[in-house]
């Protein structure tokens, strides 16, 4: 049988008042000074702990994340809309194109309970950031899991070479 959890229960019964998430972002690369660290549902800086024990301030701003369908699986996915107007993430992307071969920037989501910034309930970790469009709006990027699970061989498998695969011809 299932233990319920304090937080579980924070979650479920909300007599004391609403129990919500704070979501925040962080996105890391080698030739950054400095991590971009955004929280989502604050109006004030945010200290949070990650969890491994650091703990790191969070500037709010506003942010849009959308998660990928499949959160139960190492298929993760996330999109990202931060409104900074083109004023700090164009020229740190600038700043991934420097290397001759180019680093992908890193992202980390973590969900803290509301007033519970001590460890995060949520965490997806080491999403890469394939893809960033721009408008005036702000920047959105795109970031995925990285496909570990990709091996090939260079060999190609057919049934005149291998007997075996045509049952499943």
């Amino acid at each position: 049988m299932a233990k319920i959890t304090p937080i579980m229960l924070s979650i479920f019964d909300q007599s004391s008042g609403s129990v919500g998430l704070v979501e925040s972002i962080e996105v890391t690369h080698p030739n950054w000074s400095e991590a971009l660290r955004y929280v989502v549902n604050s109006s004030e800086p945010l200290t949070l702990t990650h969890e491994d024990g650091q703990s790191f301030e969070y500037k709010p701003t506003v942010i849009t994340v959308e998660r990928g369908n499949e959160q139960d699986n190492l298929d993760q996915s996330m999109r990202v809309s931060v409104a900074d107007l083109g004023q700090q993430i164009p020229d740190l992307i600038d700043q991934v194109y420097l290397d001759d071969v180019p680093i992908l920037p890193v992202l980390n989501y973590r969900a803290y309970l509301t007033g519970v910034y001590t460890e995060p309930c949520f965490v997806d970790k080491g999403l890469l950031i394939e893809n960033v469009s721009r408008s005036y709006k702000g920047s959105t990027f795109e970031a995925s899991a990285p496909n570990l699970n990709d091996s090939g061989t260079g060999e190609l498998y057919v049934a005149s070479t291998d007997p075996s695969l045509k049952g499943f011809y």
